[in-house]
């Protein structure tokens, strides 16, 4: 299969997977309770004038006609509409907080990376000893404690007992260092875990030992055939970890007041202010089919392999 071919069928792909993702987005929001009109007028509103809000917003009309024409929009020029409770455009909004998410996910990212691959390649190395055993309790301890547990217990003592840290806002390098540690962890002790297993499972194929049998230098196995063939696993677990903290790390940018993608959903949800919702939806959908396209390349050039069977 030809470049072009692959690069189509995946655009296809994602394009379906966008109409999919907004259509159910669009019609669960739909079928939520509540009004957004109910927050613009007050409780104190006559129903006369909250109708009138609805006919000058638009949602008097049929959900089917006021779907077609956000896809309209969204395909065709790429807008996603305006806010209905500040009525900034949508784009604008999430433009604004999707780069504190992008830093945000980025740094958690590359230091459990770091930190999951070191630990996974120490346990493998040191199977069956003392050191794999106390690895292997540290890693369980990671993936068991959840991320908002991590969080209010390094707010409790960084921030409330020692001092040393800030709990809340972005206003510099100090805010940045619990929200990240708080994502990192439970991602590291993941990547950890299978690192491991996956340097296990390739130390025993027949391979290795026939590299190591022809006399092959230990770096040498090691670089080409142990890691190469040991990280196509681990690649894609990243790029699933990282999109999920892409798309909006909610639970920690909410407790952090970290002013990202994540805690403007959470926002738009309280207020009903569903443009942004679903404007958030579809910036996630996109994530993946990009982050998918990529570990897919990363995956041709690490496993040679994929591109026999391809061809």
């Amino acid at each position: 299969m030809t470049f072009a071919k692959r690069l189509f069928r995946r655009a296809a792909g994602g394009l379906a997977a966008l109409l999919v993702a907004s259509f159910l987005a669009f019609m669960i929001l739909e079928a939520s309770p509540g009004d957004v009109t109910d927050i613009l007028v007050g409780d104190s509103a006559t129903q006369v004038e909250k109708d009138a809000v609805r006919k000058e917003m638009g949602l008097d009309r049929p959900v089917i006609t006021r779907y077609l024409e956000f896809l309209e929009n969204l395909l065709l020029h790429g807008d996603l509409g305006r806010s209905a409770v500040n009525n900034r455009p949508v784009t604008e909004l999430i433009a604004q907080r999707f780069i504190n998410t992008l830093l945000l996910a980025v740094s958690a990212t590359l230091l459990a990376l770091v930190m999951g691959i070191q630990f996974g390649l120490h346990a493998a190395l040191h199977r069956r000893t003392w050191l794999d055993a106390l690895l292997s309790i540290v890693m369980a301890a990671g993936l068991s404690t959840p991320v908002f547990g991590l969080a209010i217990l390094f707010t409790q003592v960084f921030s409330v007992h020692l001092g040393w840290l800030p709990a809340i806002g972005a206003g510099s390098v100090r805010h940045f260092i619990l929200p990240v540690l708080s994502l990192a962890i439970p991602t590291a002790a993941v990547i950890a875990r299978l690192t491991r297993s996956s340097l296990l499972e390739t130390l025993d194929m027949h391979y290795v030992t026939t590299a190591h049998g022809k006399g092959v230098p230990r770096k040498l196995v090691w670089r080409r055939h142990i890691l190469r063939n040991s990280l196509v696993p681990v690649i894609s677990l990243v790029g699933v970890q990282f999109g999920h903290l892409l798309a909006g790390a909610f639970i920690v940018e909410t407790i952090f007041a970290w002013p990202g993608l994540g805690r403007l959903t959470v926002q738009a949800i309280f207020d009903q202010d569903y443009p942004v919702v679903l404007g958030s939806v579809i910036l996630a959908v996109v994530i993946f089919q990009v982050l998918n396209l990529i570990v897919d390349g990363i995956h041709t050039w690490l496993d040679p392999r994929i591109r026999t069977t391809e061809a």
